[in-house]
C-alpha cells in the first residue's frame, strides 16, 4: 500500500459515501454545499477551542474529516493523517508485545492527554485571569 492511499477502513466509508452521493445530480450537489458550508464552521470552531475550552484537535479533525468527504486534496490530508497516527499506534503499542510495554504505552497516551488537557486549562484560566484585571 502507498504512502497516498487510504487505510481499508476508509476506503470503505468514502466509497459507500460516493456510490450515494453520485446516484444523483441533485446529491452531488447538495453534499457539496454542505460540506463547502459546514466544514470551514467545524475547522475554524476547533481553532478557536484551542484557546477556549473545549476539544479543538477534535473538531478540527471532524472539520478536515468532513473536507475529505467532498475533496479529493483533503481525503488525501486525512488518509495522511491516518497512516501517521496508525504508525504512531504500531510504535507505542506494538501488536506482540509484552504487558509491561502494553502498560506503558499505554500511561504514555493517558500522560499526554491529561498533560495538554491541563496546559490548555490553565493557559485558559491564565487567560482568563488577565482579561479580568
Amino acid at each position: 500500500m502507498s504512502e497516498s492511499t487510504a487505510l481499508p477502513r476508509m476506503e470503505a466509508v468514502f466509497a459507500r459515501l460516493d456510490g450515494w452521493a453520485g446516484q444523483t445530480a441533485v446529491r452531488r450537489a447538495m453534499i457539496k454545499s454542505f460540506v463547502a458550508v459546514t466544514a470551514p464552521v467545524v475547522i475554524l470552531a476547533g481553532v478557536a477551542m484551542l484557546v477556549l475550552p473545549g476539544p479543538g484537535l477534535v473538531a478540527m479533525a471532524a472539520g478536515f474529516s468532513l473536507l475529505a468527504v467532498g475533496f479529493p486534496w483533503a481525503r488525501h490530508v486525512v488518509s495522511r493523517a491516518g497512516r501517521v497516527l496508525s504508525d504512531l499506534r504500531q510504535i507505542v503499542l506494538p501488536p506482540n508485545c509484552s504487558p509491561a510495554r502494553r502498560l506503558l504505552g499505554t500511561a504514555m497516551i493517558v500522560g499526554f492527554f491529561v498533560t495538554t488537557t491541563v496546559a490548555t486549562t490553565a493557559v485558559t484560566a491564565w487567560l482568563g485571569a488577565q482579561a479580568i484585571v
